[in-house]
Protein backbone atom coordinates (compact mmCIF):
# COMPACT_ATOMS: atom_id res chain seq x y z
CA UNK A 1 0.00 0.00 0.00
CA UNK A 2 1.24 2.97 -0.92
CA UNK A 3 -0.27 6.40 1.34
CA UNK A 4 0.02 9.76 0.32
CA UNK A 5 0.82 9.16 -3.40
CA UNK A 6 0.33 10.85 -6.26
CA UNK A 7 0.66 9.46 -9.37
CA UNK A 8 -0.10 10.67 -13.32
CA UNK A 9 -1.01 7.93 -15.87
CA UNK A 10 -0.46 9.44 -19.76
CA UNK A 11 -2.25 7.50 -22.72
CA UNK A 12 -1.09 8.32 -26.19
CA UNK A 13 -1.31 6.01 -29.73
CA UNK A 14 1.87 4.75 -30.91
CA UNK A 15 3.27 3.62 -34.26
CA UNK A 16 1.41 -0.05 -34.67
CA UNK A 17 4.70 -1.55 -35.75
CA UNK A 18 6.48 -0.83 -32.67
CA UNK A 19 3.60 -1.17 -30.55
CA UNK A 20 2.92 -4.93 -31.27
CA UNK A 21 6.81 -5.70 -31.44
CA UNK A 22 6.44 -5.45 -27.37
CA UNK A 23 3.40 -7.61 -26.85
CA UNK A 24 3.67 -11.20 -25.91
CA UNK A 25 2.13 -13.60 -28.93
CA UNK A 26 -0.64 -14.43 -26.11
CA UNK A 27 -1.62 -10.79 -25.77
CA UNK A 28 -4.49 -9.49 -28.74
CA UNK A 29 -3.24 -6.44 -30.55
CA UNK A 30 -5.80 -3.42 -30.39
CA UNK A 31 -5.62 -1.18 -33.42
CA UNK A 32 -4.97 1.65 -33.27
CA UNK A 33 -1.60 0.80 -31.12
CA UNK A 34 -1.43 2.72 -27.74
CA UNK A 35 1.09 2.89 -25.02
CA UNK A 36 0.87 4.50 -21.31
CA UNK A 37 3.59 6.01 -19.37
CA UNK A 38 2.75 5.52 -15.69
CA UNK A 39 4.11 7.94 -12.82
CA UNK A 40 4.32 6.84 -9.13
CA UNK A 41 5.98 9.97 -6.36
CA UNK A 42 5.42 7.35 -3.30
CA UNK A 43 6.82 9.14 -0.17
CA UNK A 44 5.25 6.14 2.10
CA UNK A 45 5.65 2.36 1.11
CA UNK A 46 7.23 -0.77 2.69
CA UNK A 47 10.14 -0.16 0.77
CA UNK A 48 10.93 3.39 1.86
CA UNK A 49 10.01 6.32 -0.24
CA UNK A 50 10.55 5.70 -4.15
CA UNK A 51 9.37 7.16 -7.37
CA UNK A 52 8.61 5.00 -10.67
CA UNK A 53 8.05 5.59 -14.22
CA UNK A 54 6.63 2.73 -16.06
CA UNK A 55 6.14 2.60 -19.68
CA UNK A 56 3.40 0.33 -20.71
CA UNK A 57 1.86 -1.14 -23.95
CA UNK A 58 -2.12 -1.84 -24.55
CA UNK A 59 -3.48 -5.06 -25.36
CA UNK A 60 -5.90 -8.21 -24.54
CA UNK A 61 -5.57 -10.96 -22.14
CA UNK A 62 -8.52 -13.31 -22.83
CA UNK A 63 -10.55 -9.92 -24.68
CA UNK A 64 -9.48 -8.18 -20.87
CA UNK A 65 -7.98 -4.70 -21.54
CA UNK A 66 -4.50 -5.10 -19.91
CA UNK A 67 -0.93 -3.06 -20.00
CA UNK A 68 2.21 -4.77 -21.01
CA UNK A 69 4.93 -3.73 -18.91
CA UNK A 70 7.78 -2.99 -21.11
CA UNK A 71 10.03 -0.83 -18.78
CA UNK A 72 10.56 0.85 -15.39
CA UNK A 73 12.47 3.29 -14.17
CA UNK A 74 13.05 3.17 -10.09
CA UNK A 75 14.04 6.30 -8.49
CA UNK A 76 14.49 4.76 -5.11
CA UNK A 77 15.49 1.19 -3.72
CA UNK A 78 15.99 -1.14 -6.83
CA UNK A 79 16.10 -4.80 -5.56
CA UNK A 80 13.05 -3.97 -3.11
CA UNK A 81 10.58 -2.12 -5.88
CA UNK A 82 11.96 -4.83 -8.69
CA UNK A 83 10.57 -7.26 -5.93
CA UNK A 84 6.97 -6.13 -5.83
CA UNK A 85 6.96 -5.36 -9.50
CA UNK A 86 8.58 -8.12 -11.61
CA UNK A 87 10.80 -7.13 -14.68
CA UNK A 88 12.29 -5.72 -16.38
CA UNK A 89 13.20 -2.63 -14.21
CA UNK A 90 16.08 -0.43 -14.00
CA UNK A 91 17.94 2.25 -11.90
CA UNK A 92 17.31 5.91 -12.47
CA UNK A 93 16.15 8.80 -11.41
CA UNK A 94 12.49 10.06 -11.83
CA UNK A 95 11.74 13.95 -10.92
CA UNK A 96 8.27 15.45 -10.22
CA UNK A 97 6.99 18.64 -10.16
CA UNK A 98 3.33 19.26 -8.94
CA UNK A 99 1.42 22.66 -9.22
CA UNK A 100 -1.95 23.07 -8.56
CA UNK A 101 -2.65 23.28 -12.54
CA UNK A 102 0.58 21.52 -13.75
CA UNK A 103 2.73 18.40 -13.10
CA UNK A 104 5.79 18.21 -15.14
CA UNK A 105 7.92 14.47 -14.59
CA UNK A 106 10.88 13.48 -15.98
CA UNK A 107 13.00 10.32 -16.90
CA UNK A 108 16.12 9.50 -17.22
CA UNK A 109 18.28 6.25 -17.06
CA UNK A 110 21.78 5.26 -17.92
CA UNK A 111 23.29 8.80 -18.84
CA UNK A 112 20.14 9.31 -21.02
CA UNK A 113 17.01 11.60 -20.42
CA UNK A 114 14.18 8.94 -21.41
CA UNK A 115 10.98 10.90 -21.29
CA UNK A 116 9.43 14.64 -20.36
CA UNK A 117 5.67 14.68 -19.65
CA UNK A 118 3.84 17.85 -19.07
CA UNK A 119 -0.07 18.20 -18.10
CA UNK A 120 -1.38 21.71 -18.18
CA UNK A 121 -4.64 23.17 -16.85
CA UNK A 122 -5.45 20.59 -14.70
CA UNK A 123 -9.12 20.61 -13.90
CA UNK A 124 -10.94 18.47 -10.76
CA UNK A 125 -12.98 15.23 -12.29
CA UNK A 126 -15.11 12.92 -11.39
CA UNK A 127 -12.66 9.85 -10.50
CA UNK A 128 -15.20 7.38 -11.66
CA UNK A 129 -14.75 8.19 -14.46
CA UNK A 130 -10.61 7.02 -14.87
CA UNK A 131 -9.80 3.50 -16.01
CA UNK A 132 -6.69 1.29 -14.25
CA UNK A 133 -6.28 -1.55 -16.24
CA UNK A 134 -3.81 -4.42 -14.87
CA UNK A 135 -0.47 -4.38 -15.70
CA UNK A 136 0.95 -7.82 -16.81
CA UNK A 137 4.90 -8.20 -16.40
CA UNK A 138 7.34 -11.07 -16.13
CA UNK A 139 8.75 -12.86 -12.65
CA UNK A 140 9.22 -16.27 -11.00
CA UNK A 141 11.23 -18.07 -8.53
CA UNK A 142 14.42 -19.16 -9.82
CA UNK A 143 15.08 -19.33 -14.07
CA UNK A 144 11.27 -20.10 -14.01
CA UNK A 145 9.60 -17.25 -15.85
CA UNK A 146 6.01 -16.63 -15.46
CA UNK A 147 3.44 -13.89 -16.83
CA UNK A 148 2.07 -12.25 -13.61
CA UNK A 149 -0.86 -9.86 -13.77
CA UNK A 150 -0.85 -6.95 -10.55
CA UNK A 151 -4.41 -4.94 -10.11
CA UNK A 152 -4.18 -1.45 -8.98
CA UNK A 153 -6.71 -0.68 -7.01
CA UNK A 154 -6.81 3.45 -6.00
CA UNK A 155 -8.55 5.00 -3.11
CA UNK A 156 -8.71 8.55 -4.64
CA UNK A 157 -8.71 11.26 -2.81
CA UNK A 158 -8.29 14.22 -5.19
CA UNK A 159 -8.52 13.41 -9.49
CA UNK A 160 -7.57 15.71 -12.18
CA UNK A 161 -7.70 15.79 -15.89
CA UNK A 162 -5.52 17.44 -18.35
CA UNK A 163 -6.56 18.24 -21.83
CA UNK A 164 -3.20 20.18 -22.20
CA UNK A 165 -0.49 17.02 -22.01
CA UNK A 166 2.67 16.43 -24.23
CA UNK A 167 4.70 14.05 -23.99
CA UNK A 168 8.91 13.92 -26.01
CA UNK A 169 10.93 11.04 -26.26
CA UNK A 170 13.92 13.05 -26.91
CA UNK A 171 15.66 12.34 -30.25
CA UNK A 172 19.49 11.97 -28.52
CA UNK A 173 17.90 9.04 -26.80
CA UNK A 174 19.30 5.95 -28.03
CA UNK A 175 17.06 4.50 -30.88
CA UNK A 176 16.89 1.01 -29.97
CA UNK A 177 15.04 2.43 -26.69
CA UNK A 178 11.76 1.27 -26.33
CA UNK A 179 10.83 4.84 -24.45
CA UNK A 180 11.82 6.02 -28.17
CA UNK A 181 10.43 3.39 -30.52
CA UNK A 182 7.17 4.21 -28.29
CA UNK A 183 6.76 7.39 -28.64
CA UNK A 184 3.74 9.55 -28.81
CA UNK A 185 2.52 10.26 -32.29
CA UNK A 186 -1.13 11.35 -30.90
CA UNK A 187 -2.35 12.09 -27.15
CA UNK A 188 -5.34 10.64 -25.96
CA UNK A 189 -5.81 10.66 -22.46
CA UNK A 190 -4.01 12.06 -19.36
CA UNK A 191 -4.81 12.52 -15.44
CA UNK A 192 -3.09 12.90 -12.34
CA UNK A 193 -4.35 11.81 -9.26
CA UNK A 194 -3.99 11.89 -5.19
CA UNK A 195 -4.63 9.24 -2.26
CA UNK A 196 -3.92 5.86 -1.92
CA UNK A 197 -2.16 3.11 -3.89
CA UNK A 198 -2.18 -0.36 -3.54
CA UNK A 199 -0.69 -3.03 -6.23
CA UNK A 200 -2.03 -6.21 -5.39
CA UNK A 201 0.07 -9.48 -5.18
CA UNK A 202 0.65 -10.82 -8.44
CA UNK A 203 -1.43 -13.50 -9.87
CA UNK A 204 0.40 -16.31 -12.15
CA UNK A 205 -1.77 -16.20 -15.59
CA UNK A 206 0.65 -18.61 -17.44
CA UNK A 207 3.82 -20.36 -16.81
CA UNK A 208 6.23 -19.44 -20.04
CA UNK A 209 9.51 -21.26 -19.06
Amino acid sequence: MLGGARWAQVTFEVAQAEGLAFLPEDLTRPVPAYARIVVIDAPDSPTGPFRLAALLVGGRYRLMPRNMLVEAVVDGPLPKVASAFGAPIVKGSVEVQFRREFMHAQVSAGGQRLAAIDLRELRAVDSALLRWDPWLGFAGPGDNIDLVEYRLEPRIEQALLSKQATLEAPRAADPGSPWRRLRSVNPISSCVCEGTLTLTVPDVLQALV
